[in-house]
């Protein structure tokens, strides 16, 4: 079977310049995701007319250590969680709603992820490497939320957000 293009080249980075290393879109298609060699990911409208964020420091390295890469991205089906694969192992999971994420880094077999991708229930999250056999994770998004909010004893307030998030409008992120 042979493909063409839907039109006109895209001519917008989807990150600001670095090389795209990984995409996904959301199950309604109105959420694309992209990763790139430094880390971030753009999280955009699914027309890619709009960028609704970017999430910075996805793994966070030691000072002086060079970035590690987006190897895979996976939206849940549900489209609350955004897991992100890195070329040197580390998995962390996202909630696209806030931008924040869940928890710290999920523990991983260590080598360079290639492939993620959630159960159609979104409790279970696949995590596929080179020479590592195809892992399997328990996630469940709503119980690490309010993990999270527990720890943040119910949220943000206005003077952590603009110290946490300046450039994004204050909103009730725990109920």
């Amino acid at each position: 079977m042979v493909t063409r293009p839907l039109g006109r080249p895209l001519r917008r980075a989807l990150v600001r310049g670095d090389e795209v290393g990984a995409l996904a879109f959301d199950r309604s298609g109105t959420l694309l995701a992209a990763g790139d060699v430094s880390g971030r990911v753009a999280l955009w409208d699914g027309e890619l007319r709009r960028r609704s964020g970017v999430l910075r420091n996805v793994f966070p390295s030691p000072v002086g250590d060079t970035p590690e890469a987006v190897g895979a991205l996976a939206v849940s089906p549900d489209g609350r969680t955004l897991a992100v694969g890195g070329d040197a192992g580390t998995l962390q999971l996202w909630d696209v709603a806030t931008q924040q994420p869940l928890g710290g880094p999920v523990p991983t077999a260590g080598e360079g992820i290639q492939s993620v991708s959630f159960s159609a229930d979104s409790t279970t999250l696949y995590v596929a490497a080179p020479h590592v056999p195809l892992q399997r994770y328990a996630v469940d998004p709503a119980r690490a939320v309010d993990r999270v909010c527990a720890r943040a004893a119910g949220g943000l307030t206005r003077d952590q957000w603009r110290t946490y998030a300046p450039e994004t409008p204050y909103r009730t992120t725990c109920d």
